[in-house]
């Protein structure tokens, strides 16, 4: 298999996708994008980006206007103050503004591949990785490219932006560790398979975690790119698709078999383990103070808390692919295979309102 075949399966699982047939040529369904903010659920779907009352899921706006057979959009939109920025699979990257997201600011179009994952804003710009193996900032007010950093692989996952610094995950088993203003790679870690998850920064103690493909968990420090730590050698770990959660001094990931793992964050001992019972993508998700989730890939959804008893578990329509996002006291579930595209629950698993685009 060549690394094209490759790039483009890997593309696909990670999305849950199927491919489906229609008048204008095969077309590539995936898992909705999801980006919740304090008032409203944005959800990047096919041919249209819904922004939702958060608190009751009705219709505040749609991207664009007209539905276009010719543009599908699913990587998660980034809102600020009073803007979301998002790209679509046309190669295109959009400005647009909040409550009215026809009212277009202005049009990045010189990618040439598409936009998978989810942007970053660093400042005045906007950190948008490609599908055409390159990263693109874009400068959030002109719309034009401040640099590109020329990569090797898709990249498919959200960057963080850690004051000067941008982390990036890499397919080509790398996690990458840029400079903001230039663009120039500062550095690279080295993974045993691809990453496809954003990794996670912990401020406090100036590390970085994430795992692979390569069935492992590591720790470094962004800092110097010192490696601090890896997890997995006759660990009998399965493959690690999502970013792992910081709770209660405990780094805790899921790998797809449905392992529940919690490391020392400093020293990557294993403290304790337990088992989702059945195949998990989309990781953990913090719940603040509260304590985690883990959502099945066959919809199940178990809620972890910190104060004995207070688990619960519900079962959501569809395939979780993606992690639930948790606002406030909402949990808002991308789903796919299912009649509706988000469903959402209090942080006490009571069902609220579901989500399926006007036919």
């Amino acid at each position: 298999m060549n690394k094209k075949v490759i790039r483009i399966a890997v593309l696909l699982i990670l999305a849950g996708a199927v491919l489906t047939g229609c008048a204008a040529g095969v077309r590539a369904e995936s898992t909705p994008g999801v980006t919740v903010t304090d008032d409203y659920v944005y959800v990047a779907y096919m041919n249209s980006l819904y922004q939702l009352d958060r608190l009751n899921g009705s219709q505040v706006s749609i991207f664009p206007d007209k539905a276009s057979a010719n543009l599908a959009m699913y990587a998660p939109p980034v809102a600020d103050n009073g803007y979301v920025y998002f790209g679509d699979l046309a190669n295109e990257f959009h400005k647009v503004t909040t409550g009215n997201l026809t009212q277009s600011v202005w049009t990045f179009d010189q990618a040439r591949g598409w936009f998978q994952a989810k942007p970053a804003l660093a400042g005045d710009l906007v950190i948008a990785p490609c599908t055409d193996r390159n990263v693109y900032a874009i400068g959030t007010d002109s719309g034009t490219q401040a640099w590109v950093y020329e990569g090797d692989y898709a990249f498919i996952a959200e960057p963080v932006v850690v004051a000067d610094k941008i982390i990036i995950s890499a397919q080509d088993s790398h996690v990458l560790v840029l400079d903001r203003t230039s663009g120039q790679e500062l550095y690279r870690i080295e993974m045993t398979g691809a990453v496809l998850s954003a990794p996670l920064y912990d401020a406090e103690a100036g590390s970085v975690f994430v795992g692979s493909l390569g069935r492992e968990m590591i720790s470094f420090d962004l800092e110097t790119g010192k490696l601090n730590w890896v997890y997995g050698e006759g660990k009998d770990l399965s493959t690690v698709w999502a970013t792992p959660i910081l709770l209660e001094d405990q780094l805790i990931f899921t790998d797809t078999n449905g392992k529940i793992i919690a490391l020392n964050p400093t020293t990557g001992e294993e403290l304790w383990q337990n088992h989702a019972g059945g195949r998990v993508i989309a990781g953990a998700t913090l719940v603040e103070g509260e304590g985690f989730l883990v959502a099945r890939e066959d919809g199940t959804m178990t809620f972890y808390a910190l104060a004995q008893g207070g688990d619960w578990t519900v079962t959501v329509p569809g395939n979780i692919y993606s992690k639930p996002i948790v606002e406030g006291n909402q949990i808002s579930v991308p789903v796919v295979k299912a009649d509706a595209l988000v469903y959402t629950y209090s942080t006490s698993g009571v069902p609220g309102w579901s989500f399926s685009p006007a036919k």
